[in-house]
């Protein structure tokens, strides 16, 4: 018998599958989001091999390499048009409902640079990530490719960790720079999985996994930046689906760790992006103005919740996996849909303002409540 919150998810990750004359790729969304966000498409993947659409995967990743920068950097987005002024336009239409959506079509132009002026510096590994869910075919057409992704980081480094600049991962409307947690644990797996595969990759990984908890750990938990008090979620949830960063003792003191914290104890279900906020100083101007001031904060999203979802399963809690089994339900029937972030002030409806509703069905979502949903899926 189907479970009809994995075929909630499944559709909702379907719907942004877009036809195009060079084949199928996904978008992150139908709105605001509708373009290909490579962030949002490499979370996704794990959703897109589940739900046996890998040509769609295969597809798009190949396509995100065809486009490398000349140093190998991944584009932030494809499009048609700028993202900025997808999103702006859309901005617009709430207001003016009338007004025409703007047309996704071919042909699509590499952006590589956001309105800040930063790179994405989470693309790369990313797409080394997701690209470890394909075939070795795929690895064997691209292999060279798929140094470059890799070699990208080569300078970025400073003091053993790497370090990033402002708005640049996916926490981009934070002046999230300097050493984050999230960054270098990604890393730490794509090197992990590199060496896996045979390459060669200059990093010695003992080391490097001891710089990482030196720097971040505080308290068993991990900090989103380095001297910075604000624990994000995602990096936490991360390290524990990961089979190569803790050990089993480890992952059971982060675990009960997080459940004392404000994350979880606030809201009673895993969601919440990071707690304390981030200072007002600290966010981007438009998101001011946009009255998200709390997006990449107390605000909860989808794919945080998928997440959380998985890991209390993977940790053995029964109890709280049916606690958060229980909220994801209640969000999935409620909405038919997977959206993309909802406000626990206001009983965790979707989130709105009066120049920007959340993005539904958003793909990365989707794709993390549909690997949370499945039983035997890899990590």
């Amino acid at each position: 018998m189907s479970d009809p919150l994995r075929e909630i998810a499944l559709q909702s990750l379907r719907r942004n599958i877009v036809q195009l004359p060079t084949g199928k790729f996904l978008t992150a969304g139908q709105h605001q989001f509708q373009t290909l966000w490579t962030r949002d498409f490499c979370h996704a993947v794990r959703g897109l091999v589940l739900a046996g659409e890998d040509g769609v995967a295969e597809g798009h990743l190949a396509r995100l390499l065809a486009n490398l920068r000349a140093d190998g950097l991944v584009p932030r987005v494809l499009d048609n048009y700028p993202v900025q002024l997808r999103v702006a336009w859309q901005t617009v239409r709430t207001l003016v409902p009338i007004l025409p959506g703007l047309a996704f079509r071919e042909p699509l132009t590499p952006r590589y640079i956001d309105e800040h002026g930063s790179n994405a510096y989470d693309s790369n590994v990313l797409l080394l990530l997701a690209a470890f869910r394909m075939p070795s075919e795929f690895w064997r057409r691209h292999q060279e490719e798929l140094r470059r992704v890799w070699e990208w980081y080569g300078d970025k480094f400073q003091d053993g960790l790497v370090l990033q600049p402002p708005f640049s991962d996916w926490q981009d409307t934070t002046n999230r720079a300097g050493k984050t947690f999230l960054l270098n644990l990604l890393l730490y797996l794509a090197a992990a999985r590199l060496k896996e595969r045979g390459w060669e990759v200059a990093l010695d990984l003992p080391t490097y996994r001891q710089r990482i908890i030196e720097v971040f750990q505080s308290q068993d938990l991990f900090r989103s930046l380095e001297g910075s008090d604000v624990i994000s979620v995602e990096g936490n949830l991360l390290a524990l689906e990961a089979p190569e960063f803790l050990d089993r003792e480890a992952k059971v003191r982060l675990w009960e760790a997080l459940k004392k914290h404000p994350l979880v104890t606030l809201d009673g279900v895993l969601g919440r992006c990071s707690h304390p906020d981030w200072l007002s100083s600290d966010l981007a101007w438009h998101i001011r103005l946009a009255k998200l001031d709390r997006y990449h904060g107390a605000l909860s999203w989808s794919w945080l919740a998928g997440l959380g979802l998985k890991v209390s399963r993977l940790m053995g809690d029964e109890v709280f996996f049916q606690r958060q089994r229980a909220h994801v339900e209640r969000l999935l029937t409620r909405d038919d849909s997977v959206v993309e972030i909802y406000d626990p002030e206001r009983d965790f409806r979707p989130w709105g303002s009066w120049l920007l509703d959340a993005e539904r069905p958003f793909a990365w979502g989707a794709a993390y409540v549909l690997d949370a949903l499945t039983d035997g899926s890899k990590n």
